[in-house]
């Protein structure tokens, strides 16, 4: 009995060992950013859609944001047409999609969900065509 439970000591100690070792290494692969990109719904200006399931947004009037939805909510919509946003939460501070509710107003308003929202750099900002430059 005793060198069963030895050996069953032994096994455990080990997995736990190589679960500590695979711990960083899984952190390395996918870094958080430690300070993600956010932005007040006040800082917001000028948007531009660029396809049925991407929307340009002007903030700070020198960066720019690509949002980017599930299916095709701005399918049939304009840039003429209103969209609402409302803040998620207590802060109208965005940094992640869960922080905002967009919409698509209209007789019939709709949501769209966001799948991401990424701060473009000034270099990919500058390469969007002068059609889709909010």
């Amino acid at each position: 009995m005793i060198i069963r439970a030895a050996a069953i000591s032994a096994v455990l100690l080990a997995a736990s060992s190589l679960a500590a070792q695979a711990t960083p290494a899984s952190k390395a692969e996918s870094p958080r950013p430690a300070n993600p990109p956010c932005f007040r719904l006040s800082d917001l200006g000028g948007h531009r859609i660029a396809s049925p399931d991407t929307l340009y947004y002007s903030v700070r009037r020198k960066e720019v944001y690509k949002f980017t939805f599930s299916g095709s909510c701005l399918a049939g919509v304009t840039n003429s047409d209103p969209l609402i946003l409302e803040p998620l939460g207590a802060s109208s501070q965005v940094c992640k999609p869960l922080d905002l509710n967009l919409g698509v107003g209209g007789p019939i308003p709709r949501r769209c969900i966001i799948k991401s929202i990424e701060r473009l750099t000034p270099e990919q900002a500058a390469a969007l065509p002068k059609k889709l430059k909010p």
